[in-house]
């Protein structure tokens, strides 16, 4: 690595030539030109006023935990906006957090500060920014539920702030999918709550995520990689697409290297020999036959990135 661009507390670098597997939950995925890694907001603004200035195409992943990377790579530079260190201030009962933090270490900061509001996030891998901009969540609470604001870097470069009621938060969604606008940081408004039992309820859902969902480190995913199914005639409430899959003998299903998670059947790990062309095929499968059965569309929360076989002729983004 070279290049340093550094401040007082951290430091950005610059890596060419670099496989994305590394830095994708799934280990998934092919090269890249440039990886810019970007720790701070301010690190951020600057990385990305460069590639505008120079005009440099680019794409910003964050903790890679929603991501599936063409086996082919990419033709453009990748920012990589991930701290290894939580960059989190605390404002009364507000959290100022860099959209680069791990949403479990965000999770674990307010637990350990009396902050109740965000312990449904526990052990939801990935970061902050991600997070908002899929509305992350759990047991039925979601981080719009407690963000105040976002500060946005547009494609352009410019920097600008959105309030909560600008985001249009709803079930796993904001508008700022849809913008291409980057997170920076956040400000939460959080409730004053006891540490101990914000702890101990936190041990509970690591237990309860630990029998439901494979081991990162052992069962490589992006995790539930399609969204419950919203209240319809045929999903009187909302509905797991797990439970759907399941009506379709999906733990069954496989598609190269690709496999079903033996214990949810809404997640597909990588197995021996996988391709990231394997589970795009699998997914299809998965789509396929419960749309199939009931008619209904599963939508991903999981995304690809570049070209993969028969991708959608109307698809013209690289992220999709």
């Amino acid at each position: 690595m070279g290049n340093l661009i550094s401040d007082k507390n951290h430091k950005a670098s610059i890596e060419h030539n670099v496989c994305l597997s590394k830095y994708t939950t799934f280990q998934l995925g092919g090269p890249s030109p440039t990886l810019y890694h970007c720790q701070t907001p301010q690190h951020l603004v600057d990385v990305v006023q460069k590639c505008v200035k120079e005009n440099i195409a680019f794409i910003l992943i964050g903790g890679g935990s929603n991501l599936v990377v063409s086996d082919q790579g990419l033709d453009c530079h990748v920012i990589r906006y991930f701290s290894e260190q939580p960059i989190i201030e605390r404002d009364g009962d507000n959290l100022n957090v860099s959209a680069s933090t791990r949403l479990d270490d965000l999770a674990l900061y307010a637990a350990q500060e009396g902050l109740g509001g965000i312990n449904n996030t526990s052990g939801i891998p990935g970061a902050v920014g991600g997070a908002v901009v899929g509305n992350a969540g759990a047991f039925g609470d979601q981080i719009g539920d407690v963000t105040e604001s976002v500060e946005l870097i547009t494609p352009q470069g410019d920097i600008y702030k959105k309030d909560t009621s600008q985001c249009g938060f709803s079930y796993r969604y904001s508008n700022l999918k849809e913008t291409n606008d980057i997170v920076s940081s956040v400000r939460l408004n959080l409730t004053k709550a006891d540490s101990n039992d914000l702890i101990k309820e936190r041990e509970g859902i690591l237990k309860l995520r630990a029998q439901k969902h494979p081991n990162l480190k052992t069962h490589p995913c992006a995790g539930s990689f399609f969204r419950n199914i919203e209240p319809t005639s045929r999903a009187g409430k909302r509905q797991a697409s797990g439970w759907f899959l399941d009506q379709v003998d999906g733990k069954q299903l496989r598609s190269g290297g690709a496999v079903i998670f033996d214990k949810h059947a809404n997640i597909i790990v990588k197995g021996s020999h996988a391709t990231a062309e394997d589970v795009y095929q699998l997914s299809q499968k998965m789509y396929h036959l419960v749309k199939d059965k009931f008619d209904l569309d599963l939508v991903r929360e999981v995304r690809f990135v570049g070209d993969f076989d028969q991708k959608p002729e109307s698809i013209q983004s690289i992220i999709w």
